[in-house]
């Protein structure tokens, strides 16, 4: 499952949408350059009201008394059914633009656990199907926006790191997504795995670990293999 995130750079993004969907209204202005994104810190998003924001990255239900509620990723097959997530699924989809994210791996030998960068293969950025909400924090004493990822099946090359992926949508998936008249049959086949030949992932090191790392050095790759213990035999 995505769980950290990576986006420093937005000007496609928010040109292509400009081309695709017109007008719409941007809260963000110049995109704060984050390397490393945790759950409950702040994700760029593009409303279905044609607002392009920042979110907490964990959705949290309107209905919830408090942040325990809060859920990074929703499974597509059932993010129709399920209490905290249907009625955002209804009618608060979103799209999430990113440069990349993480997945981590654990060696069978060492149990040392090895960070990889997933990218785009044509040096594009990916567009992750999301959804929101909004809730009320009493810490805050305001309304924020909360949001969850959905996820889907893995394609042949992030198996090797997860048998989960996120729902990467292609752009001209994007209007259907964010369409308040799309049917749930016409969602339903947005929810396949993105290609292998879109994607490529490769080692990166320790630093993003750490949530209190977030420079471009988390996203550097790494030569460094992990030692194996050698056998007696």
């Amino acid at each position: 499952m995505p769980g950290r995130l990576c986006m420093f750079d937005d000007e496609a993004f928010k040109f292509d949408i400009f081309t695709k969907l017109g007008d719409f209204r941007d809260t963000i202005g110049s995109i704060k350059k984050q390397y490393n994104i945790a759950p409950t810190l702040n994700i760029a998003i593009y409303t279905n009201t044609n607002i392009y924001t920042y979110a907490h990255f964990g959705l949290i239900p309107s209905w919830a008394s408090s942040r325990s509620s809060m859920q990074i990723n929703a499974r597509s097959e059932s993010v129709f059914e399920k209490s905290s997530f249907k009625e955002a699924y209804k009618q608060r989809r979103c799209l999430v633009p990113l440069n990349g994210y993480f997945e981590w791996t654990k060696d069978k030998v060492s149990k040392k656990s090895q960070a990889h960068f997933i990218v785009s293969s044509d040096g594009d950025y990916f567009v992750f199907a999301g959804i929101y909400e909004s809730w009320y924090d009493n810490a805050l004493k305001k309304t924020i926006l909360t949001c969850a990822i959905l996820t889907t099946q893995p394609n042949e090359k992030i198996a090797i790191l997860h048998d989960r992926m996120p729902v990467i949508l292609k752009n001209n998936d994007w209007e259907l997504w964010l369409n308040d008249n799309s049917t749930y049959r016409e969602l339903n086949q947005l929810f396949t795995p993105l290609s292998s030949e879109k994607i490529n992932h490769f080692r990166v090191g320790e630093l993003v670990n750490s949530v209190k790392n977030n420079g471009v050095d988390c996203i550097s790759e790494s030569n460094v293999i992990t030692p194996r213990q050698g056998t007696l035999f």
